[in-house]
């Protein structure tokens, strides 16, 4: 059975954006051609099928009646194309992981940990980075993402990774004799360190014992954990900081339990990702193992 010659694809491809805008020039913008090179491979298809695609009417540009009933043919096909080209894409590039995670949680938990996925899942290709805002998963090129938060999330798939235990935590420069405040309101006579996106947190610590954070007091605020943790060390004041993203300070006495109460908000830590994500081999992959650290991370104080 013989095989019906097909005309040029370029061609098809080029009359299929032709015929939507209407306008060789635009035409051509979009497909990084001039309008000249456009025209001509018009002029060449309607050669090959042996009929006229377009006709002027007045200074416009429009379809005749066999290149309107072409033009919605060939662009289902192209449509087809397109569809069936992103799922070979997506096949190829499954081993392909993009993560988007809170900054800190980056930088003091999740990347010390990443050897031992690559070690486990050499073949799979991590993309990771870092944000702390809302983020739209259905556009974003992250399959994952970790945010804090109370669910719902939006129509996403949400799993709880784990919840943390806030404390003061300063210096030991600040400190006394004894080596911790004892009691809540002394934390008042040091200036209080804040984190930009809990603006509320100190109101929150100091709540249960009856006692506001000072208005009138000269106050810092910093973006990210990593920069309250560096301000706090360095002598700044007293920082609310989760204990598990402090653990490195803490173990070098760079930082130290201000006062013995510690805080558990009602927020926690989860894995977000598209329902249909959750069908990629490498995001089932990253998401039992970064379940099983999230459970042997210890994010309370010891003792």
């Amino acid at each position: 059975m013989p095989t019906t010659r097909l005309p040029s694809l370029n061609a098809v491809r080029c009359f299929a954006v032709a015929g939507r805008h209407l306008s060789f020039t635009v035409a051509g913008a979009e497909l990084g051609v001039t309008q000249g090179a456009v025209s001509r491979l018009m002029q060449a298809l309607e050669a090959d099928l042996g009929v006229a695609l377009f006709a002027k009417q007045g200074r416009n540009l429009i379809l005749t009646t066999a290149g309107a009933a072409y033009h919605r043919e060939v662009s289902e096909a192209i449509g087809q194309i397109a569809v069936a080209s992103r799922a070979v894409r997506r096949s190829v590039e499954s081993n392909v992981l993009s993560i988007n995670v809170l900054p800190t949680l980056a930088m003091r938990w999740l990347i010390p940990r990443l050897p031992a996925f690559q070690a486990a899942h050499p073949d799979i290709f991590v993309d990771l980075t870092a944000g702390d805002g809302p983020i739209d998963l259905s556009t974003d090129r992250a399959q994952i993402a970790i945010r804090l938060g109370i669910p719902p999330f939006g129509d996403v798939v949400a799993e709880r990774l784990m919840v943390e235990e806030v404390a003061a935590l300063c210096a030991p420069s600040r400190l006394g004799p004894g080596g911790r405040i004892e009691a809540p309101a002394g934390l008042l006579r040091h200036p209080l360190l804040h984190h930009a996106t809990r603006p509320g947190a100190w109101r929150e610590f100091l709540a249960p014992f009856g006692l506001e954070p000072p208005d009138k007091v000269p106050q810092l605020s910093f973006e990210h954990f990593f920069m309250l943790a560096e301000a706090a060390a360095a002598g700044m004041g007293i920082a609310l900081i989760p204990l598990f993203l402090a653990q490195g300070e803490l173990a070098a006495g760079r930082l130290v339990m201000a006062t013995p109460q510690t805080m558990k908000p009602a927020h926690a830590y989860y894995l977000l990702h598209r329902r249909e994500a959750g069908r990629q081999r490498a995001v089932r992959l990253f998401k039992a193992w970064i379940a099983d650290e999230a459970r042997q991370t210890p994010t309370a104080a010891a003792g």
